[in-house]
């Protein structure tokens, strides 16, 4: 049985996949095609242990790329993109395993990659999900 983590991760690529040309969570490598959106998993901390449940905030990084010299309609582009990021992702509340989420920094960025130059950001969301104490696979 996969984890509660694992099924958010799932749910989460599940919300990011439409609307770019690419998507891929934790790339080994830049992206391909653009509009790109990939999703990096910063890890967790446990924020209160109770006897039967433990409740954790994971930390995710969406990083969203698009192909452009620069300028204001390829700024435009990357704003509608972070608007679109998040939208998908705060949806995600909804589900039964989650419990809050937080937007958290935004970083712009011109990303010369390969020989063409494209605009991208790094996006931080903090995800607070409970498991069973002892069973991540259980609410």
């Amino acid at each position: 049985m996969p984890s509660i983590r694992g099924t958010i991760f799932l749910a989460l690529d599940a919300a990011l996949t439409p609307g770019v040309e690419e998507y891929e969570r934790m790339p080994a490598g830049d992206p391909a095609k653009f509009p790109a959106r990939h999703l990096h998993d910063s890890g967790q901390s446990p924020t209160e242990r109770e006897a039967q449940h433990s409740r954790y905030d994971m930390e995710i990084t969406v990083e969203c790329f698009v192909q452009g010299n620069g300028g204001a309609a390829a700024h435009d582009q990357l704003n509608d993109l972070y608007a679109d990021t998040v939208t998908r992702v705060m949806a995600l509340i909804a589900r039964d395993d989650i419990e809050t989420i937080e937007e958290g920094a935004l970083r712009p960025a011109i990303a010369p990659l390969s020989s063409t130059r494209r605009m991208g950001f790094g996006l931080d969301f903090a995800i607070t999900f409970a498991t069973r104490r002892g069973d991540p696979t259980q609410i």
